[in-house]
């Protein structure tokens, strides 16, 4: 069978998981050793994680509109992407600094370390989301479609449009919450109860 929409994003965020560590990694310790070996590994790897964690995150947007989340697990999911969201802008900007310059700055640094402590955790909470609370998970009911089209030879078109359509809803629904301080719920409240009404994450945009 092959990988629906809403597996696509699952499938992808091993890659900035682990390729920010390695860039960052390389870049300090070819700082203290002096390697350049170790620095232009960092220089080129925080690149690939920026490309990534950006792949990562559109496919994320479209996987939240396919998934079913109410409650503690919609705070979770807007959590999680609202994080990724800042981490992906502040690994971007990284990349851009990072490919002017022969090695990185102290302050690049620690500004690596702390992405990687968010992506830790952001990873943490699509795991939580899954393995507890079900999302995504068609035998716990955790899929709003689970007609979502397959990534095979002549579903492409629908898949394109099933896409964009879920960016369209997506991208506003984050912008929305981000706007009125709903940024990471999950560390904001405590009763474990979303302001928002149980629905697909981005129904408040239709």
């Amino acid at each position: 069978m092959a990988i629906r929409l809403q597996e696509v994003h699952p499938a992808l965020v091993h890659l900035p998981i682990g390729m920010l560590p390695v860039a960052v990694g390389a870049d300090l310790l070819g700082r203290v050793m002096g390697d350049e070996t170790l620095l232009e590994t960092g220089r080129r790897g925080i690149g690939i994680a920026a490309i990534s964690e950006l792949i990562a995150g559109v496919t994320g947007l479209v996987a939240q509109e396919e998934v079913s989340v109410e409650g503690e697990s919609l705070d979770m999911l807007i959590t999680h992407r609202n994080l990724n969201f800042f981490a992906t802008l502040a690994t971007g900007a990284m990349a851009m600094w990072r490919w002017r310059r022969e090695e990185p700055s102290v302050g690049y640094l620690g500004l690596g370390l702390a992405g990687i402590g968010v992506l830790v955790y952001t990873a943490y909470l699509g795991g939580k989301m899954v393995y507890q609370h079900g999302v995504g998970v068609e035998a716990a009911d955790g899929l709003y479609d689970k007609d979502a089209p397959e990534l095979r030879r002549g579903q492409l078109k629908k898949v394109a449009r099933t896409s964009a359509r879920d960016l369209a809803h997506a991208v506003p629904s984050m912008v929305k919450d981000i706007v009125h301080g709903n940024v990471a719920p999950r560390l904001t409240r405590h009763d474990g109860r979303s302001h928002r009404a149980p629905a697909r994450a981005g129904a408040g945009v239709r």
